[in-house]
Formats: structure tokens, sequence, C-alpha cells
């Protein structure tokens, strides 16, 4: 019986032991809570990496797609303006784009063999 209750009376060396391995097992949560942390931002975040990798390639796209499209809009307005002011423009587009001809034009069209 002797035995027995000398093994639950701690000793230095067993409170020292003790310590240690809580201290370890501190060092071991903080790694562990800190690569939960890590990969949470990597991966399963609403704006982790990934998604902010994937959104800066989206924004890229969108970016050259909204200058093309101020081009477009740009030439447009040249283009309006140029009806709306020049009478030879507008007599070449109503030529070629809808077959129009002045009075008393004659139209030859040759056909290709």
């Amino acid at each position: 019986m002797k035995a027995e209750t000398e093994k639950n009376i701690p000793t230095p060396q067993r409170i020292v032991s003790l310590k240690t391995y809580l201290h370890n097992a501190g060092k071991i949560a903080c790694v562990l809570t800190c690569l939960w942390f890590f990969l949470n931002i990597l991966f399963f975040d609403t704006y982790s990496f990934f998604v902010y990798f994937s959104s800066s390639e989206r924004l890229k796209k969108l970016s050259e797609s909204n200058e093309s499209l101020l081009n477009q809009n740009n030439q447009l307005e040249i283009e309006i303006e140029r009806l709306k002011n020049d009478p030879l423009f507008i007599e070449r587009i109503a030529r070629h784009n809808y077959t129009m001809v002045k009075e008393g034009e004659t139209v030859y069209i040759f056909r290709k063999n």
C-alpha cells in the first residue's frame, strides 16, 4: 500500500516533467492554431487568396472590355456628329449601305462570271 501512495505524491522530477509537457503542448497548440489560421485565410475564407487572384484576373478582363467599349463609344459619337453635320458623309452612307441613287443617275451593275 505504501508503494501505491508514493506513486501519487508529486516528486520534483514529475513536476518538471509535467511543466515541460504542458509547455510543449502549449507550443503545439500555438503552431496548430497558426496553421489553421493560415489555411483558413488561404483556402476557406470569403476573401481567400484564390478568390482574390481570380477576382484580379476578372478585373483585368473587365478593364480591357471597358476600354474597348469606351473606344467604340467614342467612334460612334464621332459618327453621330458627322451624320448631323456632314451631308457628304450622309450621302456616302446612303449610297453604300442602302444602295440609294440621286435623281437622274443610272446605275450599272456588273456581274462577275
